[in-house]
């Protein structure tokens, strides 16, 4: 026979107390570190595409000193030593690039040809007006081009 007594159902109830406040705290807690988790994986996101784009501008400001270079070799005369800075404006604002021109001559069957190396390198925090920066920092980025031109 079946026990139908209030009594009977509330000592059911208090073995049962505090069983949904523990699963509670349990669920509260791995949802606030899947949060945490997510945060620290979004904001790892965010500074990637940050420095990389820095690079892309970076590579554009290299390219443009390599441009610059080449137009400085080969104009009439010839490919002599130099190094110089500058600042592209627009959308690589915030870059320096130092271009070096370094010419080698060769005899190539009684002819002398002087091949002459440009290497363009941009960065985003010079040292004293040029690149590169050994010491760098938190956010700097840097690219180098290296290309050559001949004359007869």
């Amino acid at each position: 026979m079946k026990n139908h007594s209030p009594i009977g159902q509330v000592r059911v109830m208090r073995q049962q107390r505090g069983f949904s406040l523990v699963t509670a705290i349990f669920l509260i807690t791995i949802l606030m570190l899947l949060s945490a988790y997510m945060i620290g994986f979004r904001v790892f996101q965010d500074s990637s595409i940050s420095l990389d784009t820095l690079a892309t501008r970076a590579y554009a400001a290299a390219r443009a000193g390599v441009d610059w270079g080449a137009y400085q070799a080969l104009r009439p005369g010839p490919c002599a030593v130099s190094t110089n800075s500058f600042a592209p404006g627009g959308t690589l604002a915030g870059f320096t690039t130092t271009v070096t021109l370094t010419p080698t001559t060769f005899n190539e069957g009684g002819t002398n040809v002087t091949i002459c190396s440009i290497t363009a390198n941009a960065c985003n925090n010079p040292v004293a007006g040029a690149c590169p920066n050994a010491a760098g920092g938190v956010n700097y980025v840097e690219r180098q081009i290296t290309i050559m031109t001949g004359q007869p």
